[in-house]
């Protein structure tokens, strides 16, 4: 049975109690185990749910702004923070160590517990949104569940070496660290905690600097990114390692054969540097999986770029009746 990494839930960043996104636990069904789920609105619709899960520099909502233009398109947006992201407590230690992560066992651990909470919040036909790291954990989820009719898979990153490319460049020696030593590792993260602390925008203003759109988008929804620096600081090593090592290292169990009984997109911007967009195009090619450029935005693309995600699941998806 799946135990807790901490006894203790941090608190919840502060939200207006009217506040259409605020974040709440859901139970998994008979178990004990939680997960944090945003509902835009509070309750369930009869629109199609578009459930977005979190890469590991955001684990909070897209904006209000983002929420409203996909409900008045026909979809309601469900935000799952994964576990260990901050909120609920993440997956067992034993569960992330080298070798269970190589083994991909912790990936298709996690994704069994979102296909569970799908399962038991009565989602069915869903749009599945993957943002950044998230994505060797949705593109198992994907597969797993029968309750994803589409997925976008925002920016993915597959045993790909993009070392070259990490922006702002002083960070790629402080990733190179979480992943090469255990002493590396828990410095990293002391130290990309305390500039999360120090000034929040400053630092994702750095980590956003490939893309005027990201950047601006930071600037508009300030106070978003100021909760999710309160979030990260409960976030563990285990949990920074087990997340890096899949998006840059270990998972080379996903190849082509992987995504043929997958029905989705791969999502990037074309307002990035080249080499990253002919990593993706490479990435594309090599799983025979299509890709779509939006023209703004790099991490947070998709938010950046709605119109054109809802392009893709225009043409796509099977939308349900309007919610009044």
């Amino acid at each position: 049975m799946l135990g807790p990494v901490h006894a203790v839930r941090p608190p919840e960043p502060v939200q207006d109690s009217i506040d259409p996104r605020t974040v709440r636990p859901v139970l998994i069904d008979e178990s004990a185990i939680e997960i944090d789920v945003m509902i835009y609105r509070q309750h369930l619709t009869e629109l199609t749910p578009l459930v977005i899960i979190n890469s590991i520099e955001l684990p909070m909502p897209p904006s209000q702004v983002f929420c409203d233009l996909m409900w008045n398109a026909g979809y309601q947006v469900i935000f799952v923070r994964r576990p260990g992201f901050g909120g609920a407590p993440g997956l067992p230690r034993a569960l992330l160590s080298a070798k269970e992560i190589r083994n991909g066992a912790a990936a298709i651990t996690e994704a069994a517990l979102l296909q569970r909470l799908l399962d038991t919040m009565g989602l069915s036909d869903a749009v599945l949104l993957g943002l950044g790291t998230a994505n060797s954990v949705c593109v198992r989820l994907s597969k797993l569940s029968r309750n994803v009719q589409f997925a976008v898979f925002s920016n993915p990153l597959f045993h790909q070496d993009v070392w070259d490319i990490v922006r702002p460049r002083w960070m790629q020696s402080m990733i190179r660290q979480t992943l090469t030593s255990k002493g590396g590792l828990r410095f990293t993260v002391l130290g990309l905690k305390s500039a999360l602390r120090r000034n929040p925008l400053w630092f994702y203003r750095q980590f956003a600097q490939k893309s005027a759109g990201d950047i601006e988008y930071v600037a508009e929804n300030a106070s978003d990114f100021e909760a999710a620096s309160l979030l990260l600081q409960h976030m563990t090593p285990e949990m920074v390692y087990y997340d890096l090592q899949m998006a840059l290292v270990h998972d080379t169990k996903v190849d082509a054969s992987f995504f043929r009984d997958i029905d989705g997109v791969i999502l990037c911007g074309h307002e990035t540097i080249e080499d990253w967009k002919s990593r993706m195009e490479e990435q594309s090619s090599h799983f025979d999986f299509p890709i779509v450029f939006a023209p703004s935005g790099d991490l947070f693309v998709p938010y950046r770029s709605p119109h054109t995600l809802l392009e893709i699941l225009d043409d796509n998806v099977a939308t349900r009746t309007s919610a009044s």
